[in-house]
């Protein structure tokens, strides 16, 4: 969301923190670094998460409920990478990895976020 520039920041830190997370998998760095990542990248995009919702009830964006239902489907997903590379194991795990995150991720960001932000265009909100 270009008009908010704290929102659009995090997503920046997010796609930075994702490529990091790409970059231990691909480099094959230990598990447990790998999920520290997992972690702080779950940590930060909830944090994210609450401060868009919080955005998005103080611009009474209509869609509020069906985009946290996005938020919450991605977290869950996320929560189960470290369960993934479990059962599937590195190489596996690494194939797997670099078809999810981004694509989902980017996606969320590219079409749901800006709809967010098309709203409170149109609408003259202030944030």
């Amino acid at each position: 969301m270009h008009d908010v520039p704290e929102i659009e920041q995090q997503h920046q830190k997010l796609v930075s923190m994702l490529n990091g997370l790409n970059e231990a998998v691909k480099n094959k760095e230990p598990r447990t670094d790998i999920y520290r990542i997992i972690d702080d990248v779950i940590a930060y995009t909830c944090l994210h998460f609450e401060i868009e919702e919080q955005l998005m009830v103080e611009a009474g964006y209509p869609e509020i409920e069906a985009h946290k239902d996005k938020h919450k489907q991605l977290v869950q997903e996320a929560l189960h990478l470290k369960e993934k590379l479990d059962y599937v194991g590195g190489e596996m795990f690494t194939d797997w990895f670099t078809h999810w995150p981004f694509a989902r991720v980017l996606a969320h960001i590219q079409y749901a976020d800006n709809q967010i932000k098309d709203y409170i265009s149109q609408h003259s909100v202030k944030v």
